[in-house]
């Protein structure tokens, strides 16, 4: 049961994450901005290992 409570509070996070600032955005899908948000509040991005170009680089080869 905890598996699906997880579960379900990772796709509401995504899908904040992938409305914000655009309000013709469904949930479904990050844009290259919103990915670059979502590593960076994630601590992803720590600016000497990982970069913001490399998380657009990862963003582009996956779309």
């Amino acid at each position: 049961m905890a598996e699906s409570a997880d579960m379900e509070r990772l796709l509401e996070a995504f899908r904040k994450f992938a409305v914000h600032g655009d309000t013709k955005a469904t949930g479904k899908e990050l844009n290259g901005k919103n990915w670059a948000k979502l590593c960076k509040d994630c601590k992803i991005i720590d600016g000497k290992n990982i970069t913001g170009t490399d998380v657009d680089i990862v963003f582009s080869k996956v779309k």
